[in-house]
């Protein structure tokens, strides 16, 4: 007759096991390249590095206290700064390829697990060298301790990638009782990303200088105006600055004094309009106003009025 004291043992050791594989996980989105096969495994699991009370700690908050007691007399900055570098906490990016094929960075701003974490403990996600995510306690920060709810890391700053692509790092020190006691299991992933989430169109569109940005699809002149391409021409030039005939949209393309730009204008104060015949007076900026056009004849559309002839000296005399 099996006594209930075995039965208890055995379900207390399948208790433990469980417990002990829910611990295991790993970024799932954006997914990972493996170096051999897809595993949930930590990179290595170790006895704590810090010497200290951990076998007398209670729970998951004792270990939590105790893991920040050490850290400050241990030098303790980040886990990453703990972790690299250092064989002992396994090989860098543990099972992921670090050269495997770059993904697309999610664009809601978050980063998966494979599965909830059940364990306390420090976790961090860098793009290259920056640090966009961290908290003391994963476990109660993205998790609920079950492992059917899939632990989401957020927000995650994905516009610090560079265009040209990044490095996503996570590692986790994971804190847990075993068999009475206590070990640290490291978990790394190293995921390589396109670039930041939507294309980085926002990261690409360099300043002007002036305070304001040139849209990618309406790049800089070179000559110092910030005149766009979908700008329309007036079909009659190829030059940027167009005829005096107020049909273009362009800053430097106006010369009857429509525009507000404060380069549209050839004539200062003239009331006279400029004549149609007359070519721009040159390449105009935001800068150098254009030179007032020179006095020019009667506008071809507006007549010269001819005075009325005498009669006194210009008329035949009637012969009677």
């Amino acid at each position: 007759m099996v006594s209930s004291t075995s039965i208890l043992a055995v379900v207390a050791a399948v208790a433990t096991t469980v417990d002990y594989a829910q611990a295991h996980g790993y970024i799932a989105k954006p997914p990972p390249t493996w170096k051999d096969k897809e595993t949930n495994d930590w990179v290595v699991e170790i006895e704590p590095q810090w010497k200290g009370g951990w076998d007398q700690s209670k729970g998951d908050e004792g270990l939590l206290a105790t893991f920040k007691e050490l850290a400050a007399s241990n030098n303790y900055k980040d886990v990453r700064t703990l972790m690299d570098g250092n064989t002992v906490y396994g090989q860098d990016c543990g099972f992921t390829d670090p050269k495997g094929t770059p993904v697309d960075p999610p664009t809601d701003g978050t980063a998966t697990f494979s599965r909830g974490i059940v364990h306390a403990g420090p976790c961090e996600i860098w793009l290259d060298d920056k640090m966009v995510l961290q908290n003391d306690d994963c476990q109660s920060a993205y998790g609920d301790g079950t492992q059917t709810t899939i632990a989401v890391f957020k927000p995650v700053d994905y516009s610090s990638c560079a265009s040209g692509g990044c490095m996503l790092r996570f590692y986790w020190l994971a804190l847990q009782r075993l068999n009475g006691k206590t070990v640290w299991q490291a978990y790394k992933n190293c995921i390589p990303l396109t670039g930041p989430a939507g294309g980085g169109a926002s990261q690409t569109t360099p300043s002007t200088g002036d305070g304001s940005n040139v849209s990618q699809t309406s790049p800089s002149t070179g000559d110092g105006s910030n005149v766009s391409q979908t700008s329309p021409s007036t079909g009659e030039s190829d030059s940027p600055s167009s005829k005096d005939n107020g049909d273009s949209d362009s800053p430097a393309s106006k010369g009857n004094g429509d525009s507000d730009s404060p380069a549209s204008k050839g004539n200062g104060d003239s009331d006279s309009p400029s004549t149609g015949e007359s070519p721009s007076t040159g390449s105009s900026t935001w800068e150098t106003p254009t030179t007032p056009a020179p006095e020019s004849p009667p506008s071809a559309s507006t007549p010269e009025m001819t005075p009325a002839p005498s009669s006194k000296c210009n008329g035949r005399r009637r012969r009677h």
